[in-house]
Parts: structure tokens; sequence; C-alpha cells
């Protein structure tokens, strides 16, 4: 079985001593090279291609933004990650558009170890080397035209609401993961990873949302035309009601405001992956979804379906491990082999609820995984739950 590649580049030798004594124990596990120059590390990759790769942003020669840049070109498939203690912040949030997440310095080697095997995780389950690297080169996803204008309306105002800033962003799987993205990277220091979208607003503030925006280039639907553009619009509206419904699901037994938010976010961002799809192959988008969207469809013709692409590029920026989980199983959740969370229960009976034609027709759960989770007697409350919501979001 072949060793991970793990490749770190920076241009202080000592520092890359001390990370060569620091993973002294990873040796059998993982292949490891240091280089202190990028256009080495480039060398060397074009022989053995790295697994992940690990760069500073000040580099001699080349800095670490053109550096990664060109991994991303000639290495799609590599996982990026920055780990520096240098940039300003536009530097750092340029930087979200060439790594997948940042790790600040000095970092410890739990750290290291966690975005190595996260990056491994979800990536055992795609056997398609075009989706693994047409994922992993993702830069953004697109953002709804109306609520994006909408967000650049607000902060361009002499007195931007963080509060209205916040439901902006939170209405859009879009805006939702790149602000998700920046606000759980290291550098910014943070004890604990943010599921709360307006929490995470307010914490990344006016200014840096806005230059967010404006480098991440959101706006990416010059490409989608006609019936593309339609089913992609499906697919936002279909997000924001399973996270709504899932939001609503999580609080009938849980009280915690942590899990409803981490449900409406793991609902937000499970359509996700079809949005991967709609960028990358619209064509072959619109014919799976004028189908009804079937995941053997999906399967059989982008080599996985959206809940598995979208999670792995969830997984890869960094998001919080119960959402991406909950991203990743929302429609088989018996795959999911650490088990039932409330947050994993509450998107997948959302997501099939919504997915109903109408209030008649069986909603088609994961009978067996709701068999042995206890949970089937609990199905007549949640479609209650569901026809309340879809009551008030007619009549409202």
């Amino acid at each position: 079985m072949r060793r991970r590649k793990i490749v770190f580049v920076d241009g202080d030798e000592g520092f890359l001593a001390g990370i060569r004594r620091m993973l002294r124990p990873f040796r059998g596990e993982w292949e490891i090279d240091f280089y202190t120059w990028p256009e080495r590390a480039l060398e060397a990759m074009a022989v053995d291609r790295a697994d992940v790769v690990f760069s500073d942003l000040r580099l001699p020669g080349m800095n670490g933004i053109p550096f990664l840049e060109e991994v991303r070109r000639t290495h799609p498939d590599t996982v990026r990650v920055v780990l520096s203690g240098a940039g300003d912040q536009i530097t750092r949030i340029r930087s979200t558009g060439v790594a997948h997440q940042y790790l600040a310095k000095p970092c410890e080697p739990g750290e290291l170890e966690w975005a190595v095997r996260r990056a491994a995780a979800l990536r055992s389950h795609l056997n398609d080397m075009q989706l693994i690297e047409t994922i992993a080169g993702t830069k953004s996803l697109p953002s709804a035209p109306t609520l994006y204008h909408e967000l650049l309306e607000e902060l361009r105002t002499d007195d931007p609401s963080l509060a209205r800033v916040g439901a902006i962003v939170a209405a859009d799987p879009a805006m939702t993961a790149k602000v998700l993205q920046v606000v759980n990277s290291a550098y910014f220091g943070l004890r604990r990873q943010v599921s709360d979208i307006r929490q995470a607003v307010t914490l990344l503030g006016t200014d840096m949302i806005m230059a967010l925006v404006l480098s991440a280039h959101l706006y990416s639907l010059k490409s989608l035309r006609g019936e593309e553009l339609e089913y992609v619009e499906a697919v936002w509206r279909k997000s924001l009601a399973v996270a709504q419904l899932a939001r609503a699901i999580e609080m009938i037994d849980v009280s915690t405001r942590v899990l409803a938010e981490e449900a409406y976010l793991a609902g937000i961002l499970s359509g996700c992956g079809k949005l991967v799809f709609a960028l990358n192959w619209p064509e072959e988008f619109v014919q799976v979804e004028r189908s009804g969207g079937d995941v053997e469809q999906e399967r059989a013709t982008f080599g996985s379906d959206h809940a598995l692409a979208g999670a792995y590029l969830l997984s890869l920026w960094g998001l919080p491990d119960d959402v991406v989980e909950a991203v990743a199983y929302h429609r088989e959740p018996s795959r999911c082999a650490a088990g039932a969370s409330s947050v994993l229960v509450a998107v997948h009976v959302a997501s099939v609820l919504e997915a109903r034609p109408d209030t008649l027709t069986p909603p088609e759960f994961d009978m067996p995984f709701l068999k042995d989770a206890g949970l089937r007697p609990r199905i007549g409350q949640w479609m209650a739950v569901a026809d309340e919501i879809t009551y008030e979001r007619e009549f409202a």
C-alpha cells in the first residue's frame, strides 16, 4: 500500500528541521519531503505526486500564493494547505483561492495530522480521479445573483448592518461555505470551529466580508444559461428549504443553539455537490436533474453522488466535522460508520421530506437506519413539522 506523500515548503530551514523532528513518529505511515525552494518542490512533484502540500506564504524566489497556484494547475488533486504566520488579512483571504486550508505557525503535530487525515477520509469514497481533481480545484461555488447583489448593496451602504449581512449570507450555500472556510482557518485564532453563520459574519466584520466576496469571485454564473440556470436555482431553493426544516426538526428535542445551527448549516450546504456538477459538467447536470436527480444516475454520470462530492469539498475547506458528515450521508445515513448524530438525522429527514412532490406521496426515508436508531415512531412528528413550515411558507 502506497504511503501518503506529504511535502513541506518553507524558506526557514530551522522551522523545517523542527517539523521534521515533530513528525518523526509518522515516518512509517507517511513519506515526508522538505524543501526551502518552491521550484525544487515542483520539480520533485513532477516525478512523484504529493497528496498534501504545506507551504508558507513567504518563500524565496516564487512566493507562496503563486507556488500554490502552480500546484493547483499541475496537480489539481493535491490538497493545498498554507502553513504560515505571515500576511495581512487581504493576503490571507487571497490564499483561500489557491489553498484549501490555512494553519497558523506555530503548529502542533495534532493539527498537521488532522489536516492530512481529514483530506484522506472522504477521498477514500471517491474513485473517479477526474472528479477528485475537479473538486480539489474548486475555488468557490456559484452564488444566487439576487443575493450576491443584495449583499454588495448592503456592504456598500454607509453603515452596513451585520444582522442583514448575516441573513443574506445564511440564505446562500456559496457565501456560507466561503465565510465558514475563512472563519474556521487557524489564523483566525478561535478555540473551536464555528458553525453559526451569523456568528461567523460578526467575527469577520463587514470589511473582511467585502474583501472576501470580491476576491473569491462568488458570482461565477456567467457560463450558465437557460435550463442550466433554472436547475441551479432549484438547488438554491431546495437547500434553503432543507436548512430551515432541519433546524426546526433539531429544535424539537434539542434546546442547544449550536446543534440547531449545525443542522441549518448542513442543510444549506447539502446541495453544494450539485453546484460542483453544474459548474463543471452543465449539460450532464441538466440531464440528471431533468430525470429527477437520482443518486444512482449521479454516480454513473459523475463518478459519485452529490452528497459525497460536496462533503469532500467542504472537508478540504475545513468546515466542522459534524456538518461534513451530515452532508456526506444525508441521502443514505445508514452508510455512516459513526452512527446517528442528531444533525445527520435532521438533515436526512428534511431532505427526504422536501424532495416529496406533494404531501400525499410517502417519504422515502432510509428505513433500516431509522429502525436501528429507534426513530421510526418520530416520523409522524417530523411530517407534522414539515407540513406546518410548508403552510407558513405558502401563506406568509
